[in-house]
Order: C-alpha cells, then structure tokens, then sequence
C-alpha cells in the first residue's frame, strides 16, 4: 500500500465517479473498513460511559470502583474525548447529553473561581477543605489535557471558553512567588502543561496576560531551577532551599511536559522576533542536547527516569509515551536549526519501525497501564507519520490498532477507568488519518469512508449497507484558523492535519460529467452525497495551480 501526506493548504478539484483509481482506491476502501471501525467502537465506548453516569450529579465516574468526578480524571482524560467521538458519531449527543455534562460540571466542581475540585458521588466535594495545589493540579490537566485538544479539533466552542477561564484563574491565584513573578506550580508537570496552554493562548489572543505568565514560568527555568538542578528540570522544586525536591526527570508523561511546554514557547518568542528570544533558544538548546545524551536507551527511545544530580538511569524501562518529548525535540529543531533534534526523530521512528514492541507491547514497559500505553505510543507515531510518512512503519501500525481496538469489551468498557477516554481519542485519531481528515454527515455504521494519497491526488472511497445521504465535510488548517499559529509543530494530543481545504480557494466539481465551480468554504460545509447501498462511490482530488485562477 501506499500512504503519502498531501502538503496543506490545496487548490483542488473534485471528481466524483466510477472509474477506479488503481491501487489507492483498492487502498482506500481498507483504510475504509479500518476507520469505520475505529468510529463504531468509539460510538460504544460513548454510550457505556454515558450509562454510568452518576444518577444524582450526571458526571462521569474516575473508574467501575470509584464513581467520584475527579477533575484531573474523569475531566481531563475521559469527558472530552466522549465529546469528541459524539461531534462525529452521534451530534444530538453532543448537542445535548455532552453540553448538559459540561454545565453540571461547572455547576457542581468549581470551588475557586473557574478552579475544579472532585466531585462525590452523589454530590459535594469528596474532600472539606480546598487545596490550593490539589486545584491548580486538577485544573491544569483538565485544561491541557482534555479542553485544549479538544478546541484545537472543534475551534471556539463553550469548551475553548471554560478553558480561558480555568487559565485565567490559575494565573489570579498562581500561589508561588519567585524572584521572576508568581508561578502556578513547583512541579514540572503543571508548569509544563501551563506552558503549552499559554502559548497557544498566546497565538490565540496575543494577550499579555498569557505571555507574560510563560516568560515568568520559562526563566523560572532556564535561569534557576536547570542550571541549579545540573543541567536537568527536576520533578518538583524546593523553593526555600532553592533545590530540587524530587531530583530527578521523569522522561514519561508526568513529568516530561516542562520540555514540551518550553519548546513551544520558545518557538513563540522566535516568531514573535521577542528580545527574550535568542538567550532563551541556547537554553532550549543546551536543555534537548543533555537531554539527548543522557536520556535515550540504544535504540534512540526514551528511558523512564534519569537522576539530576549524576545522570544515573534510575529506571531503565522504554517511555510508552516516546512521541511526547519527541515533540519538545522536534520544536527545539524548529527553533534551532540543529540538525541532531531531527536526526535524533528519526533514528527512534527507525527503531520503533523495526522494533515494534514500541508500539504493541505495552506491558513490556513495565508500568502495567495497559491500553493507556497502547495509545500514548500509537499517537506519537500517528503524530510523526503526519510529517515523516514512512510505508513500513504505517503498516506496524495497521498491525498494532488492530489488536488495540480489540481490547474493548462487549459492554463498549474496555478497562474501566477514566483511561478508556484515551482509547477514544486514539481510535478518533486513527480513523482520521484513514480518511485523510474528511468525514461525512450524518454518520451511520453502516457507512464507511476511506482515503488515500496518489501522488498529490487525494482518493477517496465511500460505501453503505443501505441507501444514504448526506455531505462529505472536509478539514481546514486548523492550527491557523482556530490559534492563529504560524507554524503546525507537533503537539501533545494533537489530531494531525491530513488533508485541507482554505475557504477561499476554487474547487471544480466534475460528477457523472457535469461541472461546476465551487469556493473551499462550501467544501468545509460540505459536498452533497449519495450511496445506493450496493456500488462503493470514488472520488478523487486533484491539484489546480494557483491562484490566480485566470488565464491570459
């Protein structure tokens, strides 16, 4: 099979006929087949979780044992990712059961401002008194986690705004005065996850609010806590002692996203052309190189844990989550220029390629997460595919979501606990990339959508049991028109750009032989379909020079 990334941003037209395409249409229909079940077990999962909803406060349990709303949980890894899968599966659900959870649980766990807290089963806190740092915690994850992919995939939505409000009251009530300003944390991972909420609000909105709370956290960093830590960004911070807490850096999640977050910013500033910028990219750059060589096994992947002090490997086990710092690399590469970021990327797709218990092993990690290693580790390869395709890797992957998505049990549960939202996002994620991020409305099970690339044609493969009808909606820029960002680096939790339409552009639509021109934006409407329920329909998309569109 063939799998090739069409760069963004296309002048295209659109046939729409019987002729078949060749091996990308054969292609096509598979990657049909494959993404339509993705999508259907997306579906149950949905309608498991929303039977388990608390009877009293209608919030989703952290687990089968634990029926209590947990902001840092059942808000950030479980909620959104049911939103999503109801937005494309299901849009009365997420008119309505989705938008009712979202108002009950601003209802029921704000307690400090905008700030979350856990939320009992059958109502009331779980816990009498506040935290401050139990808040910002839970808080911050809801909003890196859970709010921020999901604005990043559906745009300026209720959720975009509760996360503004969540950030805007992390920053009010930022608890930790350093000699830079106040900072919402001593922990790498919420300031790490703060940073990365911050830049993109920071595209967002160019408000000073959120970039001077990025520069506090960002030479917070790189003027105190690394250099005292031996080059290293330590678990958590002793600001008294003015040393590291817990000396060492988690190379996983839970501790990786200071780098994410950093790199990010940083690339900010570049673009920004900030005065903060060039100290701040040799920082990153002396961060990602001791990074690189203290922190990788010798296939160029991740270990878990490495001490500050001595750059001792205190845990030898692989990253199941390799993608993640991965991301901070590749940006510091954007940043930087410096070939070694990249070349690293690449030498641990080549390992991950050829050793594919990087991807479909995840209790070879050791850390016994189960499905929740099966995503992290297939998200950071689908998130580098979108910009290194390579033909055998997308194959090991084809391989290893087959055997994930069998995970989930008959009753749509697949390990009951908040982490079965995970499986919903990696399933959503994969069944885009095999419809090159288009996807039809309405959605019906019995209908499956397929693409492929063809040299910089785009192939596209629909069938249904029984007749139907409805619109082929195609995908935008996202990063640009939604966070106004320049430049699409890869993200934590990030649902890749595939295939893009501008709404500007014209597009010549041939069907059954008939032409028309039509403008993008009535493409990202959508483009009317029909199916007779027997014969599968192609389509293809092919490139247009230009603008302009005028000849001589």
């Amino acid at each position: 099979m063939s799998h090739r990334i069409l760069s963004f941003n296309l002048i295209a037209i659109l046939f729409v006929h019987s002729t078949s395409f060749g091996s990308a249409y054969d292609e096509a229909k598979e990657n049909a087949a494959m993404a339509r079940e993705a999508l259907i077990r997306s579906r149950h999962t949905l309608h498991a979780y929303l039977d388990r909803r608390d009877p009293v406060t209608g919030l989703l349990p952290r687990s089968g044992q634990h029926p209590a709303w947990y902001v840092r949980d059942s808000a950030a890894d479980l909620y959104p990712f049911l939103v999503l899968a109801a937005r494309f599966v299901e849009p009365s659900v997420y008119e309505n059961e989705m938008h009712e959870i979202l108002r009950r649980e601003i209802q029921q766990s704000t307690r400090l401002g905008w700030l979350s807290d856990n939320v009992a089963a059958g109502g009331g806190f779980e816990d009498p008194e506040i935290d401050l740092d139990r808040l910002i915690f839970g808080s911050s994850e809801y909003a890196k986690d859970g709010l921020l992919p999901l604005s990043e995939r559906l745009g300026r939505t209720a959720w975009l705004d509760r996360m503004v409000h969540i950030t805007d009251d992390i920053l009010s009530h930022a608890p930790y005065e350093t000699r830079f300003g106040k900072i919402p944390s001593l922990g790498s991972e919420v300031n790490g996850e703060m940073l990365q909420v911050l830049t993109r609000l920071a595209y967002l909105t160019h408000d000073p609010r959120y970039i001077d709370q990025a520069i506090t956290i960002t030479r917070f960093y790189f003027e105190e806590v690394i250099p005292k830590s031996n080059g290293l960004p330590p678990q958590t911070w002793n600001l008294a002692e003015e040393k590291p807490e817990l000396g060492y850096f988690n190379l996983a999640d839970h501790g990786n996203e200071i780098v994410g977050g950093l790199s990010e910013f940083v690339l900010f500033l570049k673009e920004e052309d900030h005065p903060l910028y060039p100290a701040m990219a040799k920082s990153l750059s002396e961060l990602v190189n001791l990074i690189l060589d203290v922190g990788r096994n010798k296939d160029g992947v991740w270990v878990l844990r490495v001490a500050c002090e001595d750059y001792e490997i205190t845990d030898t086990r692989h990253a199941h989550c390799w993608g993640y710092l991965f991301n901070g690399v590749y940006t510091a590469y954007l940043v930087t220029g410096e070939e070694r970021f990249r070349d690293a990327l690449k030498f641990a797709l080549k390992s991950v390629k050829e050793k594919p218990t990087y991807l479909d092993d995840p209790q070879g990690s050791g850390r016994g997460y189960g499905s929740n290693a099966y995503s992290d580790a297939i998200e950071s390869a689908i998130v580098f595919l979108n910009r290194f395709p390579d033909e055998e890797l997308f194959e090991v992957l084809d391989r290893c979501v087959d055997r994930f998505l069998k995970r989930q049990r008959e009753d749509g549960i697949i390990e009951d606990w908040y982490g079965d939202g995970n499986y919903v996002r990696t399933a959503l994620m994969y069944a885009f990339m095999k419809s090159q991020g288009v996807w039809i409305e309405p959605w019906r099970e019995d209908v499956q959508l397929g693409a492929a690339m063809e040299g910089d044609s785009l192939v596209l493969a629909l069938n249904s049991e029984n007749p139907w009808e409805g619109k082929v909606r195609f995908d935008i820029p996202r990063h640009r028109e939604f966070f106004n960002m320049p430049i699409n680096y890869p993200r934590l939790n990030e649902f890749p750009e595939w295939f893009t339409v501008n709404g500007d552009s014209l597009y010549q639509i041939e069907v059954d032989g008939n032409h028309e021109v039509r403008c993008g934006g009535e493409l990202i409407e959508g483009f009317d379909l029909k199916s007779d329920g027997k014969d599968w329909t192609e389509l293809r998309v092919e490139t247009i020079p230009g603008p302009p569109y005028s000849k001589p």
